[in-house]
């Protein structure tokens, strides 16, 4: 019988200046890896040819929602403010590897970066912010 929880997803960031945060859980509310482009392109000739592409690009976003009270959250909020007024160079230096034990997947990311602060929603009930990471070269791996 196979199980799957969410609760054994494993995600670690890394970035040289700012450490390591490691999210396991712990006001995590869900994670969503998307890629960006499409990697097969097909082209119709007028004599019905079709001419097909291997377009290599691994880009990808990742979404990360996260309660509005969480330390995680704070942490983040904290690297974004960092990053901003940090070297240019520092900019896209964040690594990530989301591990899912249940699956046998693991996902390897590099060259992350902020896509922007997540938008603020201030209500009688907490909510989640919602942040969007950019990442370079995204490569999905099964175990």
């Amino acid at each position: 019988m196979s199980v799957y929880s969410f609760t054994d997803c494993v995600l670690t960031l890394r970035h040289p200046s700012l450490g390591v945060l490691t999210l396991t859980g712990q006001g995590l509310g869900s994670i969503a890896i998307n890629m960006r482009n499409d990697r097969t392109a097909m082209d119709t000739a007028a004599d019905g040819r079709v001419m097909t592409s291997k377009i290599k690009d691994r880009s990808a976003t990742a979404t990360l929602q996260l309660q509005q009270d969480s330390e995680a959250n704070q942490t983040l909020l904290k690297w974004y403010n960092y990053l901003e007024t940090a070297a240019t160079i520092e900019w896209a230096q964040m690594t990530g590897t989301l591990s899912s034990p249940t699956t046998h997947e693991q996902i390897v990311m590099k060259e992350m970066a902020f896509q922007k602060l997540p938008d603020r929603n201030y209500a009688a009930q907490g909510q989640h912010n919602s942040y969007s990471l950019m990442i370079a070269d995204c490569q999905q791996n099964v175990a």
